[in-house]
């Protein structure tokens, strides 16, 4: 959800596209960690406002309303643009399927009112300008000024010429019988870059990389998300050596290639990583909601999506439950749980990391009550493991009580974490 700052900020008409999306970015805290976070966030906005356009009447067109729809309309898309110019090629935005999507329904869109009509012709103008590189002659315009010329300024855009792109996104089923999005477009990059991050990359797997180092190299990764795929190790043994041993290094890493197509591989991959702090602050980081800068506000968003979450954290919490029942969790593979010290002192971790992310609001309750019950019945004799299965019972009496069970809840409960 976006902050009523950003809101306030995208609903400026006045001042031009370049200075609104500056003022957005400047608001953030860390821009490097949440412009993803705010990219999908404004992506959920212009979704919804088609919706609210439909009920505006079409005879207050120039009213208030109407004008905060439109101005929210080209700065959000603008932003969705801005944010990732630095790639260089629109191919390399991670929202071109929306630029896409956008630009071929401006003929097929069906709009009951004459402001919806409106603003759907606006947007696909303004992203028929990010398609063709054009974008330079409107970065100085107002999101009213562009509106005013919208029509005359919209470029016929050749579709085909981003296929390629789409399918390696995984947006687009590979034609021809071409392999998969994952294995095509990955040709290793050459030069003496590329030998740079791969020896950086390497040595982060067993010795700290200093602060500098590790900002230099991200940016390189940043400018570049071909090398990007191409030079990290997506094994459970990489991934977790680097969070034990760099573990920034390794959140900003994954961080960045969530915002690949790749996505779906790091997703899949961080469900069978072993239960250690390292681990566990890296997975907090993506799932728990970042503070608003101003304060005002609880929460913003995580970096996944509510299914993400889900199909993420259901399996890591069963695999980390019977990794620790069976002693083996440690940053390379190796066994460290050869006491009962180490193996409470997981549990605990475990125990900690879901009161976290309870308490914050990033996950609910009674979703995950099978998983919180494995382990807290395996491990009752772990003080934080008997307090989460109380939490447990409790809720599960009051549920009975109300005629409910955990898997048949519509609603649900707001479970207090101290």
């Amino acid at each position: 959800m976006l902050s009523d700052e950003v809101n306030q900020l995208l609903s400026d008409a006045g001042r031009s596209l370049l200075a609104v999306s500056a003022s957005v970015v400047a608001s953030l805290s860390d821009p490097d960690e949440q412009a993803f976070y705010l990219a999908c966030d404004v992506l959920l906005m212009l979704e919804e406002l088609h919706g609210s356009s439909e009920k505006v009447d079409s005879e207050n067109h120039s009213n208030g309303t109407a004008i905060e729809l439109m101005a929210k309309m080209v700065n959000g898309e603008y932003l969705l643009y801005k944010l990732y110019e630095q790639y260089g090629l629109i191919e390399m935005n991670p929202f071109l399927a929306h630029f896409v999507d956008v630009y071929n329904q401006r003929k097929s869109r069906v709009s009951v009112s004459e402001v919806s009509s409106h603003l759907h012709n606006i947007q696909a103008s303004i992203v028929s300008l990010f398609l063709s590189g054009e974008t330079a002659i409107i970065s100085g315009l107002s999101a009213a000024q562009f509106a005013e010329q919208a029509d005359s300024m919209a470029k016929e855009v050749d579709m085909n010429r981003f296929v390629d792109a789409l399918v390696n996104q995984g947006v687009l089923d590979p034609p021809d019988g071409r392999a998969h999005a994952t294995e095509i477009g990955m040709v290793k990059p050459q030069g003496d870059s590329y030998e740079s991050v791969q020896r950086l990359l390497a040595s982060s797997l067993t010795e700290e990389i200093s602060e500098k180092d590790a900002e230099s190299l991200i940016n390189v990764l940043k400018s570049d998300l071909s090398l990007l795929m191409s030079s990290v190790d997506l094994s459970i043994n990489a991934i977790s050596s680097m969070l034990h041993v760099n573990p920034a290094l390794g959140r900003s890493l994954i961080a960045l290639l969530l915002s690949t197509i790749l996505r779906a591989d790091v997703l899949q991959l961080l469900q069978y990583l072993p239960p250690t702090l390292p681990v566990l602050e890296a997975l907090n980081h993506l799932l728990v909601p970042f503070p608003l800068p101003s304060g005002q506000q609880a929460i913003t968003t995580s970096l996944l999506r509510e299914e993400e979450k889900s199909a993420l954290l259901h399996p890591f919490l069963s695999n980390a439950t019977r990794t620790i029942e069976s002693r083996a969790v440690g940053a390379g593979g190796e066994n460290v749980l050869d006491d009962t010290s180490g193996q409470t002192r997981q549990v605990q971790l475990l125990c900690l990391f879901i009161q976290s992310l309870l308490r914050t609001g990033a996950i609910m309750f009674e979703e995950y009550v099978y998983e919180i019950q494995t382990l807290t019945i395996s491990f009752v004799y772990v003080p934080e493991a008997r307090e989460l299965f109380q939490i447990v019972q409790r809720v599960m009496k009051q549920q009975t009580a109300d005629g409910r069970t955990p898997h048949s809840a519509t609603q649900y409960t707001s479970v207090q974490v101290l």
